[in-house]
């Protein structure tokens, strides 16, 4: 979608514009930081989104960047407060852990809410902003204030996964090569009518990351040899999960000084807009001593069927398609 030529110019004059108060508010913020600061604004999309709720679209631009300028402010107060010294500290372990600069990703929350959080997948900070017209973003200053200084505080844990026949014991063995399995048969369904009469309209559809938390729920699971798995879901928080518990378990390669996990263990981002964090999870296994380590299909298999819920709709040698058609329950 290419961007009406108004706001071409508000993005412009609002953004492009090293005299800009966004850009000198980054400017000031990479003076305190020490590092460089990276926030590219999908504007195509952040103006297909609030394309309703502006219908001037140079207004539309200056909400946005007023916001961009009001969260850089803030988090430049925060690292220039001696009193936060230890919140600052953990800001730059964690950027120089993940990617050596201050990254910002923008996008519109399903709220008239404006937030922020810090996101390890994303490298960096998230910034929603409200679904709704603001023509003050500096009245949020506090908001983003509070939640910059809890974004490195220690989550509540999550509800333990209802594992019934899989134990962390078979994951940390990490797996041997599986018998070829034979096709299996497709589950016999009731034919029912499609809902769907007439093709939807692209420009009213809904963002990918709200279209996809509907059912039904697609995952494929792809084995490439005994070094590799390929995860693709549909549904994001589904390999999020997926990806956090092989982590817990996965065990160490003592083959190298380092000690790394025995297996990699990857997260894809997707690339079809905002809400959509994650489309596929890779496995891979590197034996350059010997063939120490492989991947086994069939712990995944247990998890997916047995702990998340999916259906087996086909699978052959080495591929699985599952579906679920019920939606997760929020906790």
């Amino acid at each position: 979608m290419s961007l009406p030529l108004k706001a071409k110019v508000s993005v412009r004059d609002n953004w492009t514009n090293p005299d800009s108060p966004a850009q000198k508010a980054i400017k000031a913020l990479k003076e305190v930081l020490g590092l460089e600061v990276h926030c590219e604004p999908e504007w195509s999309i952040l103006v297909s989104e609030l394309d309703k709720v502006w219908e001037d679209k140079n207004q539309l631009i200056v909400s946005v960047t007023s916001f961009l300028q009001t969260w850089f402010q803030v988090l430049t107060e925060l690292l220039d407060d001696e009193s936060q010294e230890e919140w600052a500290d953990k800001l730059l372990t964690k950027i120089n852990e993940l990617c050596s600069r201050l990254n910002l990703i923008v996008e519109i929350s399903e709220s008239e809410h404006a937030s922020t959080q810090w996101s390890d997948g994303r490298l960096g900070f998230v910034l929603s902003l409200p679904n709704t017209q603001v023509y003050q973003p500096a009245q949020f200053a506090g908001i983003f204030k509070e939640q910059l200084l809890d974004c490195f505080e220690p989550k509540k844990p999550a509800k333990p996964l209802p594992i019934h026949s899989t134990t962390g014991d078979e994951w940390a063995d990490v797996g041997v090569e599986d018998e070829p399995e034979q096709p299996a048969k497709q589950p016999q369904t009731k034919n029912q009518p499609s809902t769907v009469d007439y093709l939807p309209d692209p420009n009213t559809m809904p963002k990918p990351g709200t279209l996809l938390q509907k059912t039904p729920y697609h995952l494929f699971v792809y084995a490439a040899g005994k070094n590799k798995i390929e995860i693709e879901c549909s549904h994001s928080q589904t390999l999020e999960v997926l990806s956090e518990y092989l982590k817990r378990w996965c065990r160490i390669n003592p083959n190298l000084t380092t000690k790394p996990p025995a297996v990699e263990i990857e997260l894809n981002h997707g690339t079809s807009g905002f809400g959509v964090t994650y489309d596929r999870l890779t496995l891979f296994c590197e034996n350059r001593y010997g063939s120490v380590f492989t991947i086994s299909a069939t712990m995944i298999l247990n998890l997916v069927e047995g702990v998340f819920g999916y259906q087996q709709v086909y699978s052959d040698a080495c591929t699985w398609h599952y579906r679920r058609d019920k939606p997760f329950k929020k906790a």
